[in-house]
């Protein structure tokens, strides 16, 4: 790692297939408020996917059974690399990671430098914090990219997204939006799995 998936039955299924089928409806309303391929929703993803190239600094608070930390963050975003920057609130960076084509790379408080193809294993082998970080480079702009589910507010953005790998169900709500430049942004969010939670707190959004 360092560097180096009968009739009795017709009767009744005439007669109650059209209430099934209104409460399959309803539910599939309530699972998600808006249609996915509303004007709203549509405009707001386009608008997110030109995104790509952005600077963000706020704070995290993780939480798990063995740990609780609470950090700056500094993410910068690039169509060939991701970055992100952990420090201690006097300023001390702790971690930085990068990721781009080859895989992800890790300098730590003392200067070490670590390798490896999966960024979410080697963030959780140097801090003990499980998060699906790739993922996270589209969540936290609000889009559902690999999600399996997610819920749209009336102006389109995303209310909360969840996502299943394995035995893994992962689920982002989004608590609040700014408006950067025409382009409505996430500045308060919370990722969790039981029992891990993640809150995030978005102080500035830096367009480029």
């Amino acid at each position: 790692m360092q560097m180096t998936q009968i009739s009795f039955f017709s009767k009744w299924l005439v007669r109650f297939t059209p209430i099934v089928l209104v409460l399959l409806l309803f539910g599939c309303e309530t699972t998600q408020r808006m249609p996915t391929h509303s004007v709203e929703y549509q405009d707001h993803q386009q608008k997110l996917s030109a995104l790509t190239h952005f600077r963000i600094t706020g704070k995290l608070g993780y939480i798990d059974p063995t740990q609780r930390q609470s950090l700056n963050f500094h993410w910068k975003q690039s169509p060939e690399k991701s970055e992100l920057r952990l420090s201690t609130f006097l300023g001390k960076t702790v971690l930085n990671l990068v990721i781009d084509d080859e895989g992800a790379k890790v300098t730590d408080i003392d200067g070490n430098r670590y390798f490896d193809k999966d960024a979410d294993l080697l963030f959780y082998q140097l801090t003990s914090m499980r998060l699906p970080i790739v993922y996270m480079q589209d969540w936290i702009k609000g889009q559902p990219t690999a999600a399996d589910n997610f819920q749209v507010a009336d102006n389109g953005t995303l209310l909360s997204l969840q996502q299943t790998r394995g035995e893994q169900t992962w689920l982002m709500d989004y608590k609040g939006y700014q408006e950067n430049e025409d382009v409505i942004l996430p500045n308060r969010m919370t990722l969790s799995r039981e029992p891990i939670k993640l809150n995030i707190a978005v102080s500035k959004w830096e367009i480029q």
